[in-house]
C-alpha cells in the first residue's frame, strides 16, 4: 500500500474544485458529459468511484475482458488524454468497481495526471485522498473485486460458477465457486485496518465503491440497505472529512438524496442512470470544493440541498 505523493504547497484564499461521478459502465454519451461538465465548473480533481469500463455489453461474460481492454485502449486513454490537455483539471484519480475486470489495464502506459487510487493514497494541495474499491459478495458474476464484509455480514445468493480474470495474458475468464473463492481471500474490514493512513482524518479524502450500510446511500428497489457494513464503521470510528461512493446507482432516487452524515463525515453517492429516454443518458454528477464540500456543492439532477 504505497504513497503516491508529497504534500504540495496551497495557499488557504485558493479554492480547489472537484468533479465526482461513479458507475459510467463505458457510456461514451456520460464521459463526455463529464468533462463538459469539469471545463463548466473549472474543477481540477476528476474522481471516478469505480465501474468505469463496459458491463455484459456483448451479452456473455466470457467476452467482458476482451470488450474492456478494447474500450481502454480505443475511447478510454485518449480520452484521458485529451481532456487532461483541454480541460481545466490536472488530475484524475481512479479506482475499480466490482464490473471493472480490466481496471489494471488502464495502467499499462503511464499518462501524467491519471492516477490509480486503488489502496493508494495521493495528496493534493494538503488534502490525503485515499481509495478502496472492494464491494460485499453481489449477485453479480464477476468476483475480483469482491470481499466478504466482515464474517458475519450475510450474503445475497451466489450464481456458481461465477468467474474472476485469469491471470495469464489472454483475454480469458476462470471459473470459480464463489463461496470457497470469498471464504479464501479475506475481509473488507481486514483490508480498511490495513488501508495507508492519511496524515490528518479531517483532511481525508476516500473514494470507496460500496457506500455504507444503512444510509441513504446505499438502498436497492425494496428500500432494502446493502452497503458496507465494515466500510460504516470505518467512518464512525475516523471521521474522515469526506466519503465519495457508487455502486448502487438507483439509491438517490429511491431515499431522495445523494449525502449523508455519519457522525461530522459528509457521505455522497450520486447515483447513476442507465436509462436512454430518447436515447440520451444524463450523468448524474457533483462538483464542490475540496476544502468545504458541502457548502458548495452541486448535483447535475438534484435540486440543491437546503
Amino acid at each position: 500500500m504505497e504513497d503516491l505523493g508529497s504534500p504540495e504547497r496551497y495557499f488557504l484564499w485558493v479554492k480547489m474544485k472537484v468533479c465526482y461521478s461513479s458507475d459510467l459502465h463505458g457510456e461514451i454519451q456520460l464521459y463526455r458529459q463529464l468533462f463538459e461538465l469539469v471545463g463548466d465548473s473549472s474543477a481540477e480533481i476528476v474522481a471516478l468511484g469505480g465501474d468505469l469500463l463496459p458491463s455484459l455489453r456483448g451479452g456473455r461474460y466470457e467476452h467482458m475482458v476482451a470488450e474492456q481492454s478494447s474500450f481502454i485502449r480505443g475511447f478510454l486513454l485518449p480520452f484521458f488524454e485529451r481532456g487532461l490537455k483541454t480541460a481545466h483539471a490536472k488530475h484524475i484519480l481512479l479506482i475499480p468497481g466490482n464490473w471493472d475486470v480490466t481496471y489494471p489495464d488502464l495502467f499499462a502506459k503511464a499518462i501524467e495526471g491519471v492516477v490509480d487510487l486503488e489502496r493508494k493514497k495521493f495528496q493534493f494541495h494538503g488534502y490525503d485522498w485515499i481509495g478502496y474499491p472492494f464491494v460485499p459478495p453481489t449477485p453479480f458474476l464477476p468476483k475480483d473485486y469482491e470481499k466478504m464484509d466482515d464474517p458475519d455480514a450475510p450474503w445475497p445468493p451466489q450464481k456458481n460458477p461465477s468467474y474472476i480474470r485469469s491471470a495469464d495474458s489472454n483475454y480469458s475468464v476462470t471459473p470459480i465457486d464463489p463461496y470457497l473463492f470469498l471464504k479464501q481471500r479475506g475481509t473488507i474490514q481486514e483490508d480498511l485496518n490495513q488501508l495507508v493512513m492519511p496524515d490528518n482524518y479531517r483532511k481525508a479524502i476516500y473514494i470507496l465503491h460500496s457506500p455504507p450500510y444503512g444510509t441513504r446511500l446505499d438502498l436497492v428497489r425494496g428500500g432494502q440497505s446493502v452497503g458496507s457494513r465494515s466500510i460504516r464503521h470505518f467512518i464512525e470510528t475516523h471521521q474522515p472529512l469526506l466519503t465519495l461512493h457508487g455502486h448502487i446507482h438507483e439509491s438517490p432516487d429511491i431515499s431522495g438524496d445523494y449525502l449523508d452524515r455519519i457522525g461530522k463525515t459528509i457521505s455522497i453517492n450520486p447515483g447513476q442512470s442507465m436509462r436512454k429516454p430518447g436515447g440520451i443518458i444524463r450523468l448524474q454528477a457533483v462538483t464542490f470544493e475540496m476544502e468545504n464540500p458541502e457548502k458548495a456543492i452541486i448535483h447535475t439532477r438534484f435540486t440543491k440541498r437546503g
